[in-house]
């Protein structure tokens, strides 16, 4: 049934275009295949609590007699808004923006350009907190889908009600769907799939050839394997702290040689995967979002980062090591690395300034200072 005063559930039979009910409702959540009674379930709970008079409206344009009749022109898009107060400035929404409709205003406000923007929802499936929201794709939504389904779990596109006859629940674009879920339905019933109808051809393939990193695929049809395990998703980051249990890749963090131990990349970090303790630096792979704001921030531009799963995701791993500098004069340890003050040294000597005292502790470089008795 269509509703204008809240999210419609269609339950689909056959071939449907069903982009043109949002003439009639800004949102819907929909479905075709045998579960019809579980999906209709789900869906009409999470209908009730969908936010999408919240949405920004899409540039009015003159009313026709039939856009009066049907409600056409009052419209409001299922597109991405962003929760300031949740955000980390990790950066992945602007950098996996195939539309670059991100910016980041004066570091305190994330702004979707929503000129330029799709609709893909590639950067609601990024985001590790939740901080950018789908209004058709709520977290407890994709939740209660996983501990419910009775078989495995398959999304599929608008188009794909259009075009086939792939059973499966509605999302805008597979791109929208955070990985961690499809993860954890692959754990409950083995698999778990997500159809990209037009494959290639398709509008809006440049965000899903980005999300479909590292999942099998056949055909138009990406999915996930893994073991079956007895794990309930909870919000996003806990459901992503699940997945990566059951084999979602981690970010993993690559250290050259010539890092001086100076702390930057731990300061930057949003999740607090990196930590130093004592001259280590170590890295918790499942913390690591793989955002790049530490390689960015590296003064001695010695970072990599890549995505790969982890046997133990969840123990700190050590991912760079160096020895103390120890004063020159006594032995005595120095607070800072041998990498750092050889750097220090060679760039105070390029500049022409006094250099020798780098290896030097306080005590030595008081007792050789020419006033000193």
């Amino acid at each position: 049934m269509i509703r204008r005063d809240k999210p419609s559930v269609i339950i689909a039979r056959g071939r449907q275009d069903l982009r043109r009910l949002l003439s009639q409702t800004p949102l819907y959540f929909a479905y075709r295949g045998p579960d019809e009674n579980w999906f209709r379930e789900v869906a009409e709970k999470h209908s009730e609590t969908a936010e999408w008079q919240s949405l920004p409206p899409e540039e009015a344009k003159t009313a026709t007699r039939r856009d009066l009749i049907t409600g056409g022109f009052i419209r409001l898009r299922d597109t991405v808004v962003v929760r300031q107060d949740k955000c980390i400035w990790c950066g992945l929404c602007a950098g996996y923006c195939p539309a670059s409709a991100f910016e980041y205003v004066e570091r305190a406000v994330v702004r979707v350009k929503y000129d330029l923007c799709v609709d893909c929802g590639l950067c609601n499936s990024v985001c590790p907190v939740d901080a950018i929201k789908m209004p058709s794709l709520p977290d407890t939504y994709l939740a209660d889908l996983v501990k419910t389904s009775r078989r495995p779990l398959k999304f599929i596109c608008d188009y794909a009600f259009e075009d086939g006859d792939e059973d499966g629940v509605r999302v805008k674009c597979i791109a929208a769907v955070p990985k961690q879920y499809l993860y954890l339905a692959a754990a409950k019933h083995g698999v778990a799939y997500a159809h990209c109808s037009r494959g290639e051809k398709c509008p809006l393939w440049p965000a899903v050839e980005k999300w479909s990193q590292a999942l099998g695929r056949e055909g138009n049809t990406f999915y996930v394997k893994a073991e079956k395990a007895a794990l309930e998703p909870g919000d996003r980051w806990q459901t992503r702290m699940l997945a990566i249990a059951v084999g979602m890749p981690a970010g993993v963090v690559r250290v050259k040689e010539g890092c001086t131990l100076c702390g930057a990349c731990v300061n930057v970090c949003p999740t607090d995967a990196l930590s130093i303790k004592g001259h280590e630096l170590r890295l918790v792979p499942a913390l690591c979002i793989a955002c790049g704001v530490c390689a960015e921030k590296c003064p001695e531009d010695v970072i990599e980062i890549r995505q790969q799963p982890e046997k133990r995701p969840y123990e700190p791993v050590v991912i760079y090591r160096d020895a103390p500098a120890r004063c020159a004069s006594c032995g005595k340890e120095l607070p800072y690395t041998e990498t750092m003050a050889k750097k220090l040294a060679e760039r105070l000597k390029a500049s022409g300034l006094p250099h020798e005292h780098v290896y030097l502790c306080e005590e030595c470089r008081l007792n050789s200072s020419p006033s000193s008795p």
